[in-house]
């Protein structure tokens, strides 16, 4: 009966160490991620963006849609050489009015990930079909009410 306690308090205390383990990958994963949002959201607004009204900075443009998507080597052609590519894609809308896409592509080196930004402007109809599927990314974008 004895060894039965045993292994009873060592099974438990190993699933305890092991969610507090879990738990904190988990927390410190979250965190970095915050960090590097807040990083790309200081380097877009940083980016200067010519509309109708003259130069705007981004933090004076209204975010729209953040769309992600990571580039993924095609299993066809084995390996690919070199850093990963992780992009984003910034739709903001400005004065004027004015539309943007910032492409931001994140090279993964060694230790960082160095962001590139390269800033196309859009017109309505092509910003509009960007947004097609997204109805909360067109009424910030175009300011009409979401339909039901």
């Amino acid at each position: 009966m004895g060894a039965a306690r045993w292994i009873i308090a060592i099974w438990l205390g190993t699933v305890i160490v092991s969610t507090v383990l879990v738990g904190w990958i988990v927390l410190w994963h979250r965190l970095l991620l915050q960090r590097e949002a807040l990083r790309l959201q200081a380097a877009f607004d940083a980016l200067c963006f010519p509309t109708p009204a003259g130069p705007v900075m981004g933090e004076a443009l209204t975010v729209v849609k953040i769309a992600y998507q990571l580039d993924e080597p095609d299993p066809s052609l084995g390996a690919r050489a070199g850093p990963a590519h992780w992009d984003s894609l910034w739709y903001a809308a400005g004065p004027g009015p004015s539309y943007f896409l910032a492409i931001c592509t994140l090279d993964a080196h060694a230790s960082e990930l160095a962001p590139r930004w390269i800033v196309r402007r859009l017109d309505e109809a092509r910003m509009r079909a960007a947004l097609t599927d997204d109805a909360r990314a067109q009424m910030l974008a175009f300011g009409e009410a979401i339909e039901a």
